[in-house]
């Protein structure tokens, strides 16, 4: 299924369908969670932005996935906001990749689906052949060895 592409705002229907959970749940969450605070039309519609919507498909995993009480999932959500990941990770190697899964395996411990997603990435990787760069020939004095020899 394609992604559809990056829109600036959502309504609830749209945020609901992309989430799979009722709109009476959404309205609830706005209320529990203070990271939850859509935008509105003048005329009282609510407005996701894609912001929003990445909190809520937190929210639906802590809740859901992890299975997380109200309280709980709160914290998490203000221990999240607050630190953000610093750093752009990079893998300049296929052991920095299978590295860096295995720490993600080990955050989303008890979601099969994502396991076994990376599971797969893992197996493709370790499946690669790498192209490494042939050695290069020894570099060839352009003044020879005569050059060097001292004249008695």
């Amino acid at each position: 299924m394609p992604t559809p592409p990056k829109k600036t705002y959502y309504r609830i229907r749209e945020v609901v369908a992309m989430l799979n959970i009722p709109a009476s749940t959404l309205r609830f969450w706005e209320d529990t969670f203070e990271q939850l605070e859509p935008d509105r039309t003048p005329s009282g519609q609510r407005r996701y932005t894609p912001e929003n919507v990445e909190v809520c498909k937190l929210i639906k995993h802590l809740l859901r996935d992890k299975g997380y009480s109200l309280e709980y999932a709160k914290r998490e959500l203000e221990t999240y906001r607050k630190c953000p990941p610093r750093n752009v990770y990079v893998c300049k190697s296929a052991d920095d990749a299978l590295n860096l899964l295995r720490e993600v395996t080990n955050m989303v411990s008890g979601n099969l689906h994502a396991e076994s997603r990376i599971k797969a990435v893992e197996r493709w990787i370790r499946s690669i052949e790498i192209a490494e760069e042939p050695p290069r020939p020894p570099h060839k004095n352009i003044r020879g060895a005569e050059y060097f020899v001292q004249e008695k």
